[in-house]
């Protein structure tokens, strides 16, 4: 019961320190000049001396490299010297000549996972990513999210703005974020928008979430979306109050507290009916690279983080006026 078959890399809450790192692109380039010199008799012919063997390149010094790429996003103010940093893999990438590596930053309180280009020598660090400019990226991410009758919504099922969330029970951030969305930005726009809620517990950091997103999933099924809102909204409220070691019996409660019938809950948790949702809404964000919580998508719009309702407001009014609502 509330078991985790993921093996999804760890992700991370975001809250008000937001790691942001700014793209490089590095362009190198050899220009080889000749000149020509008239001569009236002819140059005796160069003999060059053999060149030797080339030598095979030296192993990357991962702990270098490392310490290399802290110390710069320390210096240039991306990040202060109490974030604690781990490089993970480093891969062939898809563009000739380079390579494709991975680090992940960490305190106490939140974690992010980082993507970069770098040459193979370990000299040139590269924070771009690729863009295909014949793709719509709107569209893309709309593609790429599927809504069904295992996420839960709230507001108008046919509003022309749509609000997705990927968030974590456990996560503060994630706490703070649902104060501002159910508390100003549902309570302004109403059925002008329709926000739904996609289980994404990052387990790694978090060693309850998981249980929490399968039991409320659980709730969705036998009670319906209004059973899950009751839910869910407690398990927020008492966030600080459940503990690793007690949280499935703790989470039951909450359930059975909301007007659940715990014995369904039970049968459907004990069952894991629930975990392959978790399972395809973690591969879902994997291609959107969505990588910390909270995450929300605006009609296909990115907002990371617990951000104001200003923030919100920005991108709904927008997407109400284009669709002139």
């Amino acid at each position: 019961m509330g078991r985790s078959t993921s093996s999804r890399s760890p992700a991370t809450c975001i809250g008000s320190m937001p790691i942001e790192l700014r793209s490089w692109l590095v362009i190198g380039a050899v220009v080889m000049l000749a000149a020509c010199s008239p001569r009236t008799e002819p140059a005796p012919e160069a003999v060059l001396p053999k060149e030797p063997p080339a030598a095979e390149p030296a192993p990357l010094d991962r702990d270098l490299l490392q310490s290399r790429i802290k110390r710069y996003l320390e210096s240039s103010g991306q990040i202060p010297a109490s974030v604690n940093m781990e490089l993970l893999d480093v891969v062939d990438a898809d563009i000739a000549g380079l390579e494709r590596g991975q680090f992940r930053l960490w305190t106490e309180d939140q974690e992010q996972t980082v993507d970069f280009l770098m040459s193979p020598d370990g000299r040139w660090f590269l924070r771009v990513d690729p863009v295909d400019l014949t793709i719509d990226p709107i569209a893309q991410v709309m593609e790429s999210i599927t809504i069904g009758p295992d996420d839960p919504y709230r507001g108008g099922e046919h509003a022309a703005v749509t609000i997705v969330e990927y968030s974590d029970f456990q996560c503060p951030f994630c706490a703070r974020a649902e104060t501002i969305v159910q508390e100003e930005v549902l309570k302004e726009y109403g059925d002008k928008v329709r926000f739904v809620y996609k289980q994404l517990p990052l387990v790694s950091i978090h060693p309850w979430a998981q249980t929490a997103s399968e039991i409320g999933l659980c709730v969705l099924r036998r009670g319906g979306n209004d059973a899950y809102w009751k839910y869910h909204e407690r398990v927020f409220s008492k966030q600080r109050e459940v503990q690793a070691d007690t949280a499935a019996e703790q989470l039951v409660g909450i359930a059975a507290e909301a007007g659940s019938d715990r014995s369904q809950i039970e049968v459907c948790d004990e069952a894991d009916e629930t975990i392959g949702v978790i399972e395809a809404t973690l591969e879902e964000a994997d291609v959107l690279s969505v990588n910390s919580t909270p995450t929300f998508f605006i009609n296909g719009r990115r907002l990371s983080g617990a951000q104001p309702r200003e923030a919100f407001k920005a991108l709904i009014d927008s997407e109400l006026d284009s669709a002139g609502s």
